[in-house]
């Protein structure tokens, strides 16, 4: 199974929210998550070969650093959709025959670059940790919550996320490097999910326009 997989299954998705606080051992694991030991030993065995999670000494755990491009991957589904459309009309002026795989060749490239950065800030990283630290532990939530939470649901959830957040961490005052650096790279992420329109989402804008709504 992929990481992607592994991410939307309900099953391993409970053994990774079990995980977040610190390492166990599949004995303690089957018992808190309510599974049978030989279906824990499978699942993690599958997802230490995917990259989520590592052993060491009969201990599983979160692989955060494979983890983390693994997160910014599936993350980045509305950003990752929106780049190339920055670069079709560009392509096309130009008389490019392939416009749209040019465009989506260098989305591809940039995305990467951008990858690349956010994997290599720390503080990014520290948020991450935090994000499924808090949600792991979050006594708010109903009991129920996380028996149909699923990894890959809130991976989805930060992108959605950034859109609300963004004019909040722009009256936010950074002193460190990381933090400016963070900064940067976000607010690059929040505009090109702001400025994208797919021909769907050109009408739709088009039709509020028409009626004096934007």
């Amino acid at each position: 199974m992929s990481a992607e997989s592994l991410l939307s299954n309900r099953k391993a998705s409970q053994l990774f929210f079990a995980l977040v606080p610190g390492r166990a051992k599949p004995d303690k694991l089957y018992k808190s998550v309510g599974l049978k030991k030989d279906e824990v030993v499978k699942l993690l065995g599958r997802m230490t070969k995917a990259g989520i999670t590592s052993l060491s000494r009969g201990s599983y755990g979160i692989d955060w650093d494979m983890f983390l491009p693994i997160f910014l991957r599936q993350s980045m589904n509305i950003y990752s959709a929106a780049m190339p459309w920055k670069y079709i009309p560009q392509y096309m002026e130009k008389g490019e025959e392939d416009f749209i795989e040019a465009a989506c060749a260098r989305a591809e490239r940039e995305l990467a670059t951008v990858k690349v950065k956010l994997s290599g800030n720390d503080l990014f990283f520290k948020v991450v940790q935090s994000y499924f630290q808090i949600l792991a532990t979050e006594t708010m939530a109903p009991e129920d919550y996380f028996e149909d939470l699923r990894v890959s649901d809130a991976i989805d959830e930060f992108e959605y996320s950034l859109l609300k957040m963004l004019p909040g961490i722009r009256k936010k005052k950074r002193t460190s490097e990381d933090a400016k650096d963070l900064y940067r790279l976000l607010n690059e992420w929040y505009k090109q999910i702001q400025n994208y329109d797919t021909p769907t989402g050109a009408a739709i804008r088009a039709a509020f326009q028409e009626h004096g709504l934007l």
